[in-house]
């Protein structure tokens, strides 16, 4: 009962209406996996839309006989393509190493530099709550990802990483969540998912493409039917009420 009259009374917000909003993926690749349909759509929309990749993807591939930096330069160009496809033509990578081994202290400040320069209305990067997530990247990111989002409001805490200016806070979305309480239909779209998806030949080999699709197919079902939709994506929102002191919002 109590999370039903707190959610009515501090709604989750509806993503479709906000106008810019920035994509935060580990890899080369995740944005795509995880909610090319929703992207398709919001650029369908004409809304304002960035990728920010924020490791090179320098450790995977296919093709074993490939150095760390042809791998950089192949999936990069693969990145490239699939945003292409879902309408995106604003990609920022950054330069740190697959694998984790990075400086999080470091991505941080680029995290929220591009925040800064792009000022989104909503932020997208992976839940990294997930108790099954073993990937050190997704986790290090989402979690680099939500902190950056808090600082980037706060002048005096962007000046500490050598940045100026601030952004009004923005709303949280992450994606590869267990706990989605807001859904995106991707009737429409998600076909465009699946062609950018297959885009990153350097990762995924025809039977995985196959596996993935009746897995994404099983799943946009079950979540279309929580919307009223045919298909759907899911991903647990937080306006920026939600973001602090509101323990309730981890249980919608």
């Amino acid at each position: 009962m109590l999370n039903f009259i707190l959610k009515r009374a501090v709604p989750i917000p509806k993503l479709t209406n906000f106008n810019s909003f920035l994509f935060v993926g580990p890899h080369p690749d995740d944005i795509e996996v995880a909610c090319g349909g929703t992207v398709a759509k919001l650029t369908k929309l004409g809304k304002k839309v960035r990728f920010l990749v924020a490791t090179n993807g320098c450790v995977g591939s296919l093709d074993e006989s490939l150095t760390s930096d042809q791998i950089v330069q192949t999936r990069r160009q693969e990145a490239l393509k699939s945003a292409h496809l879902l309408g995106v033509d604003d990609v920022v990578f950054l330069s740190h190493n697959d694998g984790n081994d990075y400086d999080l202290e470091a991505m941080k400040r680029d995290v929220v530099a591009c925040i800064l320069d792009f000022q989104p209305q909503v932020v997208f990067c992976p839940d990294y709550t997930v108790p099954s997530e073993c990937h050190p990247d997704h986790v290090n990111v989402g979690k680099v990802a939500t902190e950056s989002v808090f600082v980037a409001t706060w002048q005096k805490l962007t000046s500490r990483l050598g940045l100026q200016g601030s952004c009004p806070a923005p709303v949280l979305a992450y994606y590869y969540t267990h706990k989605p309480n807001c859904y995106v239909g991707v009737g429409k779209t998600y076909k465009l998912q699946r062609q950018a998806m297959a885009c990153h030949v350097s990762q995924f080999d025809q039977e995985t493409l196959n596996s993935f699709n009746t897995y994404f197919s099983a799943r946009e079902i079950c979540f279309g039917m929580r919307c009223f939709k045919r298909r759907a994506e899911g991903f647990r929102v937080l306006a920026p009420v939600h973001q602090h002191c509101f323990p309730e919002a981890s249980n919608w």
